[in-house]
Formats: structure tokens, C-alpha cells, sequence
């Protein structure tokens, strides 16, 4: 996953001396400890390697390997559980202006285990510390501390990396990247593709933790497993809105798919490692929707309308949210 950011940059170079593999962040927290999920993949931006550097390496089709290109990481909770790695991808922050020299940080994608123990605050029990690290050539870096959590709920967008074929090419103009929601022929939900009132849409994610059918780790299944938390979902017709915490999960049955807009399924996508799919139906669309603009035609940082409807999943752990486009009047 590619997530370059300023802000990623900058805790790097905070660590340009580094003698060993340090993660000085991660895709979507600049906080430590960092949240993690079992299965959770996660990319984390690492510093200190040796020379020379590992070059771009993406582990093949199937179950991911423990080590790649050198790289390994270790989840530490008691005993050590090998963290399976899914790509190693350098980069340099000269992408963009800095302050400070130009340097070149690792991105290593890797799978949280299932195994690992997460907070349960009504199950009484002690929690356990962990500890994520990157090790290089069986020789492990400095440790960092992490907060394993049910879940990590987080939509992917044509930003990340981590699931090839299912990716779209990035907004330009400094607008945010699509969402990965496909509608039923595959195609991505667009302004110029729209979504329609009742249509069934399949979005993306990650980090929605363990299913009802336990998964293995670094495996692939050839079935859909349903997650085992039950997610509440939030639908806002508001143009560009952000992701809101749902109110809680819906009822244990779930509903028939229809017009109204509802959750229909949350689980593991067939063939893949760590991905997971949201199936949901498109409520009515309000009177007096502004329809979406193209933003792919809009001007740098144009303030237009890049999505008229936010669908967002959550629980007691986390949430996030996909803006999308729907045809007005549908």
C-alpha cells in the first residue's frame, strides 16, 4: 500500500540515524501504540534498514509467505507469531517537499495474525502487551507497541496498493481518492457511473477482523466467511461527508436485500488474503440531491461535489466510510 503522506514523512525522518529496522509509522494511524486487528493487513513505513536496500517485491497469488525479499516481521504477545509479509515497496520522500534531505523509507505490507489476543473489556481477563517489528535477514528491530483490537474497520481506496486488480487510477487536482465500491458488473461506482436507489453495491476493506469461521493466517479461502462482529451501518445523502460512527449493530437476522438502503453482508472475499467485502443496497435518494461532478475534470483543490452519498460501517472499536456517487432522482 502507497501511502505517502507528509505526515508519515515527517516521523521518518525523525529516525534518518536509525541502525536497525524501526517502524516509524503506519498506513492509517500516526499514533503509538498502533491499532491492530487480527488479520488486519497493514502497512508499515520502516526505516534503518541495511544496505542494500530490498527492491520492490509483491508475494505471488495464494498464501503469503513469511518472509520477502529479506523482510520478516514479528508479532510479539507472549510467545512470537510470524506475521506473514504481502509486499516490500521502497520509496523516497524527494515526492515531496520537505524541509529535510531526501530519503528513502521502506513500505512492508503484513497480515496481523488471527492468533493474537485482543482487548475484552467484559471478559475479565488480563491483557497481554504486544509488540509489532521488521526484521531484516533474521536479524529483528527495535520493537514497537500495539493495542490489538477486534477490529480496525478501514474502506480501501484507489490510493492503496493492497489487492492488485481491484485498484482504479488516483483523483487528480488534489482531490481524495476513490473508494473501491463496485457495482454488480464490477465496474467502480463513479460520477460518471453512478449508483442507483436500490442497486446492491460490493465495497472493500480491511481490518474487519476474525470470522465466524475462524480464518487461518496467511492462508486464502475459496469462500466468503461473515465476519464475526456485527457491524451497524450509516447511510448520509450529505455532498462530500465524512465517516460517522454508526449508532450500532443492526438485528442478528439479515435483511432481504430492497429500497430502503441496508447491510447485507460483511466478510472475507473468496481468493484472497486479508480482504474482506461490504455488501449493501442504496436507500432512496432525498429530493434535491446535487448530482456528483466529474472531479477527474475539475480544477486543482476545486471545491465541487466529489460524492453525494458516505456509507459508513463501524462498531464499539472502530469505523470508517465510503463517499460515493448516486444518480439523483432514482
Amino acid at each position: 500500500m502507497r501511502i505517502l503522506s507528509g505526515l508519515i514523512l515527517a516521523f521518518g525522518t525523525a529516525f534518518a540515524q536509525s541502525p536497525q529496522p524501526v517502524i516509524v509509522n503506519a498506513n492509517y494511524s500516526a499514533t503509538f501504540p498502533l491499532p491492530v486487528a487480527p488479520g488486519q493487513l497493514i502497512t508499515l513505513i520502516v526505516e534503518g534498514l541495511a544496505s542494500p536496500l530490498p527492491g520492490p517485491a509483491r508475494a505471488p497469488s495464494g498464501s503469503l509467505p513469511t518472509s520477502l525479499a529479506g523482510i520478516s516481521a514479528v508479532f510479539r504477545q507472549g510467545t512470537d507469531l510470524s506475521a506473514p509479509v504481502l509486499e516490500v515497496l521502497p520509496f523516497s520522500t524527494c515526492s515531496i517537499p520537505l524541509p529535510s534531505p531526501c530519503e528513502t523509507l521502506v513500505a512492508v505490507t503484513v497480515q496481523i495474525p488471527f492468533e493474537i489476543q485482543t482487548v475484552c473489556p467484559l471478559c475479565g481477563r488480563p491483557q497481554i502487551p504486544a509488540y509489532l517489528a521488521i526484521a531484516q535477514n533474521g536479524t529483528t528491530g527495535a520493537l514497537v507497541d500495539v493495542t490489538p483490537l477486534s477490529n480496525q474497520v478501514h474502506f480501501l481506496t484507489s490510493c492503496d496498493t493492497l489487492v492488485s486488480g481491484i485498484t482504479a487510477p488516483p483523483l487528480t487536482g488534489g482531490l481524495p481518492c476513490t473508494p473501491l465500491v463496485m457495482h454488480g458488473d464490477s465496474k467502480p461506482v463513479s460520477a460518471a457511473n453512478p449508483a442507483h436507489s436500490g442497486e446492491e453495491l460490493v465495497a472493500y476493506a480491511v481490518g474487519l477482523g476474525q470470522t465466524i469461521e475462524p480464518q487461518t493466517t496467511g492462508q486464502a479461502l475459496n469462500i466468503s466467511a461473515p465476519t464475526s462482529t456485527l457491524y451497524g451501518v450509516d447511510f448520509s445523502y450529505r455532498p462530500n461527508a465524512l465517516a460517522t460512527k454508526p449508532p450500532g449493530p443492526g438485528p442478528n437476522e439479515i435483511p432481504p436485500p430492497g429500497p430502503d438502503g441496508v447491510l447485507l453482508f460483511t466478510g472475507t472475499t473468496p481468493g484472497f488474503v486479508g480482504l474482506y467485502q461490504i455488501n449493501f443496497t442504496v436507500p432512496p435518494a432525498p429530493a434535491g440531491l446535487p448530482p456528483c461532478v466529474d472531479a477527474t475534470t475539475a480544477g486543482p483543490y476545486a471545491n465541487v461535489v466529489q460524492s453525494n452519498l458516505t456509507v459508513s460501517i463501524g462498531s464499539a472499536f472502530s469505523f470508517d466510510g465510503a463517499g460515493i456517487c448516486v444518480q439523483p432522482g432514482t
